[in-house]
């Protein structure tokens, strides 16, 4: 070694240091994230398969979630480009099949396969699958309800047809938020004004109905998304935490009239933005209220789908007081059957180290584990 450093000279023996302890820095991260994986994995399996029951992730390593399935640590996938760039629909059937006969063998209910195939700019699987426009470009021309209902039908036919063949049995569509009047300046990454179907709440209501009836005779599961609404929140929750300061009767007539038309209909589920509703919970975002959750949803209106989250992975939640961790911990005990991860790699770990711990200390709602599990045998066999 210090024939080395003499041979490189004063620049190049600082360099070499600089490399060596950025390696031993990085090196002891690596090791530490695998440890703590490890530790997860070797924790009470009893309780590692009730808190897996909750958490959909997304992947790029299929060893890394074969080996979550097989320890009964996760409740289903979720399907990206990161799956799916460069490969063909064949490989990722195959491999979904493969997930799926493990969890066969376990007696437990089918692995969600989620997916975010809208169609328009949201269209993370195509290719392998047929990219198709958005539901609202597909409508924008039409003037009457059967012209509408014709389209809609066709096109969640096609894009069923092909979500059923690859193995996804959940999609995170249709967006129901409401279309503003102009895109608002600070959504770069939602971009709902693009995404949404019409500012017509009747309008898309009934598109709504018409594409989850559609889906579910294909074995796919709708996901009314975003609720409360996106299509009047200015900030992009990607990045911060949004805020809905519409008065609650007009949310009532409005942006939730999509979602209460569905609300009774066990074959879709709904997904929970994280956007705070001053009218109801100015402080956390309705994916981890309990007064948005537990106290609107399956109290007042009482919802019995299956209540996933957006992403915990955007800055909203990353960004929040509670950190992803606890907003995980409260989620749960809102009455959010399912926290999705997109990205396991990054938080996988740190969630279920928080929820491990929640429940080690009696802090986790166990009420409402079994009707959590309910809901999902019923999407298993009842889409």
């Amino acid at each position: 070694m210090k024939g080395m450093l003499a041979r490189l000279g004063w620049l190049g023996s600082a360099m070499l240091v600089i490399v060596v302890a950025l390696a031993i820095f990085y090196g002891s991260g690596h090791f530490r994230k695998h440890a703590l994986r490890a530790s997860i994995l070797q924790s009470d399996p009893a309780r590692l398969e009730r808190l897996g029951r909750r958490l959909i992730v997304g992947y790029k390593d299929v060893a890394k979630i074969k080996a979550l399935v097989e320890k009964r640590a996760i409740a289903g996938i979720f399907l990206t480009t990161r799956n799916a760039q460069d490969r063909t629909a064949d490989q990722i059937r195959s491999e979904i099949e493969r997930l799926q006969a493990i969890r066969k063998a376990q007696g437990l209910p089918r692995l969600i396969v989620a997916a975010d195939q809208e169609g328009g700019i949201v269209s993370h699987l195509s290719p392998p699958l047929t990219a198709q426009p958005s539901l609202g470009a597909t409508i924008s021309n039409l003037n009457s309800d059967d012209e509408r209902e014709k389209a809609v039908k066709a096109y969640a036919a096609t894009q069923a047809r092909e979500l059923q063949t690859l193995g996804v049995n959940m999609n995170f569509g249709p967006v129901v938020d409401l279309q503003s009047s102009a895109a608002p300046a600070n959504d770069s990454g939602s971009r709902i004004y693009s995404r949404a179907i019409s500012s017509d709440p009747e309008i898309v209501a009934k598109v709504a109905v018409w594409y989850c009836e559609t889906l579910a005779e294909f074995d796919v599961t709708c996901t009314l998304k975003h609720f409360p609404g996106l299509g009047r929140v200015a900030n992009d929750t990607h990045v911060v935490a949004g805020t809905l300061a519409t008065p609650e009767p007009q949310l009532e007539r409005e942006d939730w009239l999509p979602f209460q038309r569905l609300k009774n209909d066990p074959r879709f589920a709904m997904m929970i933005g994280h956007v705070r509703v001053d009218a109801i919970d100015p402080t956390l975002p309705a994916s981890y209220s309990s007064e948005m959750i537990d106290g609107l949803l399956r109290s007042r209106w009482k919802v019995d789908a299956l209540l996933v989250t957006d992403d915990f992975g955007m800055g909203a939640i990353l960004e929040s007081k509670d950190g992803i961790g606890e907003a995980a911990v409260k989620a749960l005990n809102a009455g959010v059957d399912l926290v999705l991860l997109s990205n396991s790699d990054k938080h996988f770990d740190t969630v279920m180290a928080a929820l491990l711990a929640a429940d080690s200390g009696g802090l986790i709602r166990k009420d409402l584990e079994s009707e959590t599990f309910r809901r999902l045998v019923r999407a298993s066999e009842h889409p």
